[in-house]
């Protein structure tokens, strides 16, 4: 995964294209299985980057994070491997619920957005998960990014590689790759 800085992140933000409204109604929907206190996604911005006809493959969701209080154990003082997960999760939830919402990903074409709210759980399956810890995140105010890299679809199950980065504005960064199972809304 190509890696970069939080400056170079910020940067990249103008670039997206096409942009899709993410309003709160829709933010909270996705995130109502999340005990308040765990819901550490506080907006999200979509879009996609390059030039031509908005795909999947060019889609980018990015959300703006707090963790107040952890919601699992007394407060490290940093961004760790169950806050990576959770935060991961918040946002990939969004990222494709807008892909079953707008018609955009094949792979997941057997959903609509009622049939996605009732499976969000239990057919989003995380089949691994690679994080990376480049230097100490703030977890009071930062910012992630996830994209899915590819989509393979197979009878019953569809299989999707996914990227992720968090990074605090300054110094504080870091990424991963998830692997997911979607299984057929079917």
């Amino acid at each position: 995964m190509n890696i970069t800085t939080a400056a170079e992140q910020s940067n990249r933000t103008n670039q997206l294209q096409h942009r899709i409204e993410v309003d709160d109604a829709f933010l909270d929907q996705v995130l109502t299985p999340y005990r308040h206190h765990c819901r550490y996604l506080n907006s999200v911005q979509i879009g996609f980057e390059g030039e031509g006809t908005p795909t999947w493959d060019k889609m980018v969701s990015r959300g703006k994070f707090a963790i107040g209080e952890s919601c699992y154990i007394d407060d490290t003082g940093h961004f760790n491997a169950v806050e990576f997960n959770i935060c991961y999760n918040q946002l990939a939830y969004v990222h494709l619920a807008v892909c079953v919402r707008e018609g955009l990903m094949p792979a997941l074409s057997d959903y609509t957005l009622k049939s996605y709210f009732q499976k969000q759980l239990s057919n989003y399956l995380i089949a691994s998960i690679h994080s990376h810890y480049h230097s100490e995140l703030n977890p009071r105010d930062f910012s992630g990014e996830v994209r899915v890299l590819s989509a393979r679809s197979r009878p019953r199950l569809s299989v999707l590689k996914t990227a992720c980065r968090f990074h605090d504005g300054r110094s504080g960064r870091s990424d991963g790759e998830v692997k997911l199972v979607v299984l057929s809304a079917q």
